[in-house]
């Protein structure tokens, strides 16, 4: 199956990739091609991730009243523990 690319910039670049990779325009422009879909399928699973993330998160309960992140009692002024 062929593929006709009429743009001059794109044929510019798959050359100037196949040269500087020493590998054949088709070799690098699959390669491109691969590796620009593996970095859309990874933004896709972050992307997910931190929305089943969120979904966890929101679904919890506050936090009781009096709770807190705060334990600073447990260090001294240099931020050494007691």
């Amino acid at each position: 199956m062929g593929m006709n690319i009429k743009s001059e910039k794109v044929q510019h670049l798959a050359r100037q990739l196949a040269k500087e990779t020493g590998q054949s325009m088709t070799a690098a422009v699959e390669r491109a091609l691969e590796a620009e879909l593996a970095r859309l399928h990874r933004e896709r699973d972050v992307a997910e991730r931190k929305r089943r993330i969120r979904e966890i998160l929101d679904s919890l309960p506050p936090p009781p009243p009096g709770v807190t992140s705060d334990h600073s009692d447990l260090y001294d002024e240099w931020g050494l523990p007691k």
